[in-house]
């Protein structure tokens, strides 16, 4: 398949729609409600806190749930719900020590129970961010010695524990227990279209397939004390930059998404009213190699893939940012192996490669899969295209949808061979890079592409995983990554910049190297005054 290095295709009925919501423009006074239109590129297709595994589903539950902890802009957890913990000396025993002024949604004070309860259904479920506590913490080891206290016991040690708590959302037990069926003793069918948690916005309306609108609810425990807050958050779904523009012109686009083309940024950056909004990342955009179906079964075709690739090209007119080195970024700096180079682009070591490789001196085609209509991920994989051309490796690109992305990825027989795709970690650890994408245990998920399942590369993420040793956790770390380098599981294509185009009027962004908290939109407010 060929397209045209810029195809951005304006989809008439797309930008019908979107112009067709019930948009105001954004206030611009204090003594007006505050409502702004923000930009998805992929569909919510989760709002329950143990189902999400994307950066729509991050941003939902973190802007209608609390968890017992959360994270700083400098990685760091802090007290959210729990407002200090207790550690066991051996590692095992968690016990969480509740604020007694936090309220579900609906007034009820959040209890002990309610945690307990949440962290059960997380493991009932068993789905999204599940992995985490599966097999670690049995249902019967959470527990509520009181209404304000919460001790959870490991099954063992795991020194990522206390990373992954702001993961672990309190959920309105008893409203959720009366919207139960005999078939959902969970309640996912009402979680899945209701707020049911204790975060600063409530669900107001939501359509899977085109929008959701959430608003501030007044209540909030933390309050509202950073200045004139934002009213309503009405999340428009489309990743056509076109439709993203007429919004930006009619005045109506309060925040992009960061997957837009460098051409719209710099349009509506330019448009008054407009500023643009940059910062570094914890991820990275990646072509992942399904190691378990052809031409990419062969470690020799993955490296001929990894040198085939114009990372500067990328980096520098298609998707800014800098190098990555490795699957770890430099912001987890204390366990980074700083050894660790760089990709090259270069033709001739990339047809070598292929000629040690089993489909040497065969025709071979090779599937490229990305999120439809992302112009930088087509412009990619046009770029890909000509470059791998010249080393006798057809490209055959295959744009998919985000949702069918994601049911591919359950199979390695119905995997591409290759896919582009984001990554950031959604705890803050080094282990969210690691287990997520490379450990055998976490296949069949759109983060695993790869299909490692590498006995050693298992063997090294769970050893780090069982020691509270921080420079052991280090040395494992740079071990593994040096490791991965060698079986070149993915092309590691750029760090981007996180960028946003936002009104003027919006303060407040920081980066958190969490995925989606950084739009906890309680943290921002409304100024027109401001720089």
């Amino acid at each position: 398949m060929k397209m045209g290095f810029r195809n951005l295709r304006l989809t008439a009925l797309l930008l019908a729609s979107a112009m067709a919501l019930p948009l105001t423009s954004v206030a611009a006074s204090a003594a007006d409600k505050v409502s702004i239109a923000v930009n998805t590129m992929q569909i919510f297709s989760s709002l329950d806190p143990a189902k999400v595994t994307d950066y729509t589903g991050y941003m939902a539950i973190v802007n209608m749930y609390d968890a017992l902890t959360t994270v700083s802009p400098s990685g760091e957890i802090v007290p959210h719900l729990a407002k200090s913990w207790d550690i066991s000396q051996d590692g095992l025993t968690y016990t969480f020590h509740l604020r007694d002024d936090a309220k579900f949604q609906d007034g009820t004070p959040i209890k002990a129970s309610d945690f307990v309860w949440s962290i059960r259904r997380l493991i009932g479920i068993n789905k999204g961010p599940s992995n985490l506590v599966v097999g670690l913490v049995q249902p019967d080891n959470v527990t509520a010695p009181d209404d304000k206290t919460v001790v959870v016991k490991l099954d063992r040690q795991f020194s990522p524990f206390m990373a992954v708590t702001p993961l672990m959302m309190a959920l309105n037990e008893k409203l959720i227990e009366a919207n139960t069926k005999p078939d959902d003793k969970w309640g996912e069918a009402y979680v899945g279209e209701h707020s049911a948690g204790s975060g600063p916005y409530k669900l107001v309306s939501y359509n899977r397939s085109a929008d959701m609108v959430i608003a501030r609810n007044p209540d909030y425990f933390l309050g509202w004390t950073k200045g004139t807050p934002i009213d309503e958050v009405r999340f428009v779904q489309t990743s056509d930059d076109a439709t993203v523009k007429a919004l930006a012109e009619k005045g109506e686009l309060g925040l992009s998404s960061h997957g837009l083309g460098n051409d719209t940024y710099e349009t509506i950056g330019k448009m008054s009213g407009y500023k643009l909004l940059q910062s570094t990342t914890a991820g990275g955009f990646v072509i992942k190699l399904n190691s378990k179906v052809y031409p990419t079964d062969d470690v020799h075709v993955r490296r001929a893939i990894a040198y085939a690739t114009d990372y500067k090209t990328i980096q520098e007119a298609i998707y800014p940012g800098f190098d990555m080195t490795g699957p770890l970024s430099t912001v987890f700096k204390d366990a980074h192996n700083d050894d660790i180079q760089p990709g090259v682009f270069d033709l001739e070591k990339a047809k070598e490669e292929l000629a040690k490789s089993k489909y040497a001196g065969q025709k071979i085609t090779l599937v490229n899969s990305y999120v439809a209509s992302l112009a930088f991920e087509s412009e990619v994989a046009l770029l890909m295209q000509a470059n791998l051309e010249q080393i006798g490796i057809t490209l055959d690109i295959k744009p998919e949808p985000w949702n069918r992305i994601v049911e591919l990825s359950s199979k390695p027989e119905t995997t591409p061979a290759s896919t582009q795709v984001n990554i950031s970690p959604n705890y803050p650890s080094p282990d969210a890079i690691f287990y997520n994408q490379y450990h055998s245990k976490a296949s069949g998920t759109w983060m695993s592409m790869e299909w490692l399942q590498d006995p050693e590369v298992d063997a090294l993420i769970d050893k780090v995983r069982a020691t509270t040793d921080i420079k052991e956790q280090n040395a494992t770390y740079k071990e593994l990554q040096t490791k991965l380098a060698e079986l070149q599981p993915d092309v590691w294509a750029v760090s981007p910049n996180r960028r946003y185009a936002a009104n003027k009027c919006l303060q407040g962004y920081e980066f958190i190297p969490m995925q989606s908290w950084d739009l906890n939109f309680s943290n921002f407010h409304w100024d027109c005054k401001a720089n």
